[in-house]
């Protein structure tokens, strides 16, 4: 009897991936729809500043990689092929 279902072609199932993305896209449009659109002043400035930012993530970076020392051993062999 378990397998007794009726399935509907109106019926459509959903994988959770695909209501996940269903629900993020539309609360996406909802927020957008909500914000005032952007000036090309506040587009340069809000530019310069995520400019800036990802200068700062990169000498933060670039500074905590400085400090790091591996070992020989512990590298990966490499073999180059062509």
């Amino acid at each position: 009897m378990h397998n007794m279902k009726i399935e509907s072609p109106a019926i459509r199932r959903f994988t959770r991936r695909q209501l996940a993305g269903a629900a993020l896209s539309t609360a996406a449009a909802a927020s957008a729809a909500q914000t005032a659109p952007a000036t090309p002043s506040m587009r340069a400035v809000e530019l310069q500043a995520a400019r800036a930012q990802n200068q700062r993530n990169a000498e933060a970076l670039t500074a905590a990689w400085a400090k790091l020392e591996v070992p020989m051993q512990a590298e990966p062999a490499f073999h180059f092929t062509a």
